[in-house]
């Protein structure tokens, strides 16, 4: 994990999460949830987005969730006027959402790139880039970049994927020495092999 400022406090604090029908970003949706923070929770998967928001609410906090293709740079706009509309400012962004496409590179067609880089990359930088004035009008707030260990190592049959981590892993430790100058954290978050829905695609 390469970190940043904590929130000293998350009761309270507004947080945005992607991904959070399911694996890591539905984990720490719950784990904020039980920490006392109120939540807008983002997905393309609808059913499963649902039964995340019921069972986070299960634990006392509020919780609000918008349905989005974050492929789409439209999409992600409407959700984040959608989210700070509805909590006017906003404490903590955590960009969880991934995909991941397994095979050998030369084999991957321009489509299977441009999505792994639309939802991987250029979808949590849209959200650090619309909402850091949000973020930047707290006396403290937090960015959480979900990146992967294949973001700092190399490994095989995954060179989108890798491609966009190692990316998302740059970008934050850009973002971080800016994120100084208006107390905004920002951490790059680097886990391996998590059994999560993801690793079945492999």
């Amino acid at each position: 994990m390469i970190g940043g400022y904590p929130v000293r406090t998350l009761r309270g604090k507004r947080a945005l999460v992607t991904g959070a029908a399911g694996g890591i970003g539905r984990a720490i949706a719950f784990a904020l949830a039980r920490e006392g923070a109120e939540l807008f929770l983002v997905d393309i998967d609808e059913p499963r987005l649902r039964e995340s928001a019921r069972e986070a609410a299960a634990f006392g906090s509020r919780v609000h969730f918008e349905i989005c293709d974050i492929s789409s740079s439209a999409a992600v706009s409407r959700c984040i006027a959608a989210c700070t509309g509805m909590f006017h400012g906003l404490d903590i962004l955590v960009n969880s959402a991934g995909v991941l496409r397994y095979g050998v590179q030369y084999e991957m067609d321009a489509e299977s790139w441009k999505a792994v880089m639309s939802i991987n990359l250029l979808a949590p930088i849209q959200f650090v880039q619309e909402l850091w004035p949000a973020l930047a009008d707290q006396r403290e707030s937090h960015i959480l970049n979900v990146c992967s260990v294949v973001g700092l190592v190399p490994v095989r049959k995954l060179a989108s994927y890798q491609t966009s981590k190692f990316g998302l892993v740059g970008f934050s430790l850009a973002m971080r020495t800016l994120g100084v100058r208006y107390n905004i954290g920002v951490t790059a978050l680097c886990p391996g092999l998590v059994d999560t829905p993801m690793i079945e695609q492999m």
